[in-house]
């Protein structure tokens, strides 16, 4: 075998080479998350605000009905306000052993959805 001889100019070259192209794909992997972070809360921004609306009209429109078939006007939205305080007791009852973990799990899963996609897809090709 031929050995090659170790040129330190070559070395030096390639190592700067090596060291531009890791900080252009730290710079594009950053710029990448940072666009997809921002995308998600948009949206999911949008959809909140959506459902909150759709939400609120709803309720509206329930105090309305139940005040016309009451016929008290504050009696339907009395009942409306009595619903919404009972689902706070519910949903804080079982906050801590049902909600808040698998919300906890949906974030974690969302923030790194693209590693867990990314191993997945280095397991399928071995």
């Amino acid at each position: 075998m031929e050995e090659q001889e170790v040129d330190p100019k070559n070395i030096i070259e390639k190592i700067k080479e090596y060291i531009h192209v890791r900080t252009e794909l730290s710079v594009l992997s950053a710029v990448d998350k940072g666009s997809q972070l921002f995308a998600g809360l948009l949206t999911d921004g949008l959809v909140l605000v959506l459902t909150v609306l759709a939400f609120l009209f709803g309720s509206l429109a329930l105090g309305f009905y139940l005040s016309e078939v009451l016929n008290n006007t504050y009696g339907g939205f009395l009942i409306v306000a009595g619903i919404y305080l009972l689902g706070a007791v519910i949903l804080n009852s079982i906050k801590e052993k049902y909600l808040e973990k698998r919300i906890i799990n949906l974030v974690i899963e969302k923030f790194f959805k693209d590693r867990n996609e990314e191993q997945h897809e280095n397991k399928d090709s071995k």
